[in-house]
């Protein structure tokens, strides 16, 4: 296990060296870890390794397990829009026997209140599943009769929750689950779905006592000024510069999502001790101004939450940032149809909206107007 992981942060090594030395652009970032995954046919990288407190050792729940049950929470989290909703997982690895073979799985047992009534749900992980709450009445917690699917390299199933798959991915025989395997608890994650932006959606994870801010991107493909190909080297190289006086610290990522430090409502800069402030660093290093616009990416004392947009000034960089918005909305458009733009169409993205355009066509206006949008 350590062996493979050293392999896998071997990967991605030369590339986090870059971005801590100088802030990379999404397009060369993006580059780079494509010719990692052509050269090793390794589809998913990992940026960083999850601090020690997020993990579970006694669990069987390491590094692996953990970035692994991230990637399938990130379906999770993207398609679930009721902000406010909340689900509680337990993780444990076991060993199983399926067929003639024993086999390592992650199982999870989840539970969540429902509207009316609480209701608890006891699933097996499923590596390529990711299976959202039926709404029904409540029932006892027994074991899931759900269908196993195991590692094609032998290991184990990987993740969580539920997404609808054609039924012949599915193995026709389920292994049966003793019920000891899930009375013995696991590792602890409450996910609380936060809020969403333009390009992913924000969920409040506590692991172990830890807040963590969990940001699963919705189109992440697209290479711009936003998203994770433009967020990832901006975490990183703001992290390795020690710029978290007024924002939020990057922790680890993937290609689809992000993990940062968790920012309270009564986080105040004046007491974060260590690092300085994005504003000296924009300076050194000729970086743009912070959006000051969109007051929900602050939190009351203006520590920022998330880095997207941040990046080298240039002349015409405005328009260019405007061009590439409208192509990542059209893409949105044909993937998801005109519904998926009706969240934009609110009285108050509107006026946001419209007030990016007046910064946009005459920058020096921008102050003034983030004064009003603070009223």
């Amino acid at each position: 296990m350590a062996d493979y992981q050293q392999w896998e942060e071997s990967l991605v090594a030369p590339i986090i060296r870059q971005a801590q030395q100088k802030l990379m652009s999404p397009r060369k970032f993006h580059a780079l870890c494509q010719q990692v995954i052509k050269s090793t046919g390794q589809k998913k990288l990992y940026f960083y390794p999850p601090p020690s407190e997020l993990l579970d050792v006694t669990n069987g729940i390491t590094i692996k397990e953990l970035r692994q049950f991230f990637d399938k929470l990130a379906n999770y989290v993207s398609s679930t829009s009721s902000e406010g909703h909340r689900v509680t997982l337990y993780l444990k690895r076991v060993r199983l026997r399926l067929g003639r073979v024993n086999k390592t799985v992650v199982l999870v047992k989840k539970t969540r209140v429902c509207q009316h009534s609480p209701k608890s749900v006891v699933e097996r992980c499923d590596p390529g599943r990711v299976s959202r709450p039926r709404e029904s009445a409540p029932r006892e917690v027994k074991p899931s009769r759900e269908k196993l699917e195991v590692n094609p390299k032998g290991l184990y199933s990987k993740a969580m929750l539920y997404q609808d798959l054609p039924s012949q991915d599915l193995p026709t025989q389920p292994a049966p689950i003793h019920p000891e395997m899930l009375s013995t608890g696991g590792m602890k994650v409450e996910v609380e779905i936060a809020g969403a932006g333009m390009v992913g959606r924000v969920a409040r994870l506590r692991i172990n006592g830890k807040d963590v801010a969990f940001k699963a991107f919705f189109d992440p493909d697209f290479v711009w000024q936003h998203g994770p190909w433009a967020e990832i080297p901006i975490g990183i190289r703001l992290k390795y510069a020690q710029v978290t006086k007024n924002c939020a610290e990057f922790l680890f990522a993937s290609q689809d999502w992000m993990v940062s430090e968790w920012i309270y409502p009564d986080t105040n800069p004046q007491f974060r001790n260590n690092g300085i402030t994005y504003e000296q660093f924009a300076a050194q290093e000729g970086l743009t101004q912070l959006n000051s616009l969109n007051i929900y990416n602050y939190n009351p004392y203006n520590i920022r939450l998330d880095p997207g947009g941040i990046q080298k000034e240039y002349w015409g960089r405005r328009w260019h940032d405007f061009f590439r918005g409208i192509v990542f909305y059209l893409r949105k458009v044909q993937r998801e149809g005109l519904k998926s733009l009706t969240p934009y169409l609110s009285k108050r993205m509107i006026t946001y909206l419209f007030r990016r355009l007046i910064v946009l066509i005459s920058p020096w206006k921008s102050d003034s107007i983030a004064g009003m949008e603070k009223r």
